[in-house]
């Protein structure tokens, strides 16, 4: 199939009961471009998008791993902008791509008063495949704007997870404040990949213009160690000099890895934690009450461990602790160049796929570490910004049901210290239970992911307890006891369009709620 470009983007018809086969696009005998989708014929779900300004005026050449006859009657389309999806019931505070699969965050950076936050991405199936890098942007962490996709497959392989970093001082000669973004490259994901022989690799990937437009370097940062080795993240450790990178090995295995120029790495550390794998966070928390911090290694699960870290190696302090009661939230990322916030952005795993994009990105949640039933803990809140949402608080009534109204909805409870009984918080289908005799918090819901098992949290009862409840279409997000017990559950897709009830014997002593826009 002969294309010759005359607008921005070449768009892909999708069906998603067809057959999934390899595309590619040559500009003359160089590939450019290759994806693994269903096209289009007689049926066609929604339209996947590539850019293809650069190339306007050109004669592409597009040929499919079936033959030529097998394109025959897939209607390619070339528009001047993105498709559109105005899904009525897509989420509003949590943010979706017009369409497609999402998962892990990506280089999220604040960069001249924008944030950026890049994220795994299929554009051509509402199922994992073609691994790129997604953008949107945003001014105040809250309403975020789809941009075009940053990086895409190549012979190295596809896009898998990374980070970002601000060069201030021109350390790997990309320019002073040059975005650098440290990614893995996936080869052998992608058949492109497979032909030129290349594995599992660290590279870079680096800005000049503040996240608007994006170059590769050709040379790798770490070469193939084992398996899939992968998730680089990458900050400066001052105390010690030298930029630190953690990554991915295989199965339960993590490196520590030091460099001084941002291209030259050097392992220090190989460790091995039984039940933690994949997106490794090494990040310093601030503990509540105190002037202390202490170092936390994460990985995707919310799993982690709280120890200290001196530039070389992690030593632990604590056992393997969980920070979520559910598994909704998956391969947190935190912002670089927020100064001392720690904010955590995860990915929100979804089932539903509708609206012909399926899952989320996790709205901006601040952590710390607090005193709790399990000594320290983290604790999560909701990133201040939240709070120039709210259209202003009012009382809840009590054993009442009420019309969510088709907005989005925070929610805020307490109960003073002993408590006894329990209290139910209905929100369409789905049930809070929070048991003071026992001091647990339950969730009722037939949406739980395959994971989940039992979601359960517990609490000191002979303390105060609050409730914070962010409701969205298709999700909530759920913080109780001081931000120690979080968790994110899946609703029914019209949630907002449902109605809620406080009722039970324990009544809290506030309920009080709030429209978030």
């Amino acid at each position: 199939m002969q294309v010759t470009i005359t607008e921005n983007y070449l768009w892909f018809p999708i069906d998603m009961s067809g057959e999934l086969v390899w595309v590619s696009v040559y500009d003359g005998d160089q590939k450019i471009q290759e994806m693994k989708i269903a096209p289009g014929k007689e049926q066609v779900d929604f339209y996947g998008a590539w850019k293809v300004e650069e190339y306007l005026g050109r004669e592409l050449r597009i040929v499919c791993e079936k033959g030529e006859a097998y394109l025959e009657g897939v209607m390619l389309r070339q528009e001047a902008n993105r498709p559109q999806n105005d899904y009525p019931y897509r989420p509003r505070l949590h943010y979706t791509p017009a369409y497609g699969w999402v998962n892990d965050p990506n280089g999220l950076v604040y960069v001249d008063g924008v944030y950026h936050m890049f994220h795994q991405y299929n554009p051509y199936s509402t199922e994992w495949q073609n691994m790129t890098w997604g953008h949107a942007t945003s001014t105040d962490l809250m309403h975020w704007e789809e941009q075009d996709v940053a990086i895409t497959p190549d012979e190295y392989g596809t896009m898998y997870s990374g980070c970002a970093l601000v060069d201030e001082k021109n350390t790997a000669g990309y320019g002073k404040d040059a975005v650098l973004f440290f990614y893995t490259a996936a080869g052998g994901m992608n058949e492109w990949s497979k032909e030129a022989g290349n594995r599992f690799t660290q590279k870079l990937m680096w800005s000049e213009d503040g996240a608007k437009t994006f170059h590769k370097r050709r040379e790798e940062l770490v070469p193939w160690i084992v398996g899939e080795n992968r998730d680089p993240k990458v900050f400066w450790h001052a105390e010690s000099n030298a930029y630190v990178m953690i990554m991915y090995l295989e199965e339960n295995d993590f490196l520590i890895l030091r460099s001084t120029d941002l291209l030259h790495w050097e392992q220090t550390q190989k460790m091995t934690v039984p039940g933690m794998w994949e997106c490794p966070l090494l990040i310093e928390v601030p503990v509540e009450g105190t002037e202390e911090k202490k170092w936390v290694f994460w990985s995707a699960d919310g799993y982690y461990q709280i120890g200290r870290f001196d530039g070389y190696t992690f030593q632990t302090e604590t056992g393997r602790k969980m920070a979520y009661f559910s598994r909704r939230a998956y391969a947190a990322q935190n912002f670089a160049n927020v100064e001392d916030r720690m904010l955590l952005v995860p990915w929100v795993r979804l089932d539903n796929a509708n609206g012909w994009y399926r899952s989320a990105m996790g709205i901006p949640q601040e952590i710390c570490l607090k005193e709790g039933t399990d000594g320290l803990q983290l604790a999560f809140q909701m990133a201040k910004e939240l709070e120039r949402l709210r259209g202003g608080w009012e009382a809840l009534p009590l054993k009442t049901p009420v019309s969510i109204a088709e907005e989005a909805r925070e929610l805020a409870l307490f109960w003073p210290a002993g408590t006894t009984g329990t209290e139910l918080l209905k929100i369409g289908e789905t049930t809070i239970r929070v048991d003071f005799t026992h001091g647990e918090l339950w969730v009722d819901t037939d949406r739980k992911h395959e994971l989940d098992g039992e979601l359960r949290g517990v609490f000191d009862p002979a303390k105060p307890f609050d409730l914070t409840v962010v409701i969205d279409q298709e999700i909530l997000d759920i913080l109780a006891d001081g931000g120690r017990l979080c968790g994110t559950i899946e609703t029914e897709e019209n949630v907002l369009g449902k109605a809620l009830v406080l009722q039970g014997e324990a009544a809290p002593e506030h309920a009080n709620w709030c429209i978030l826009k």
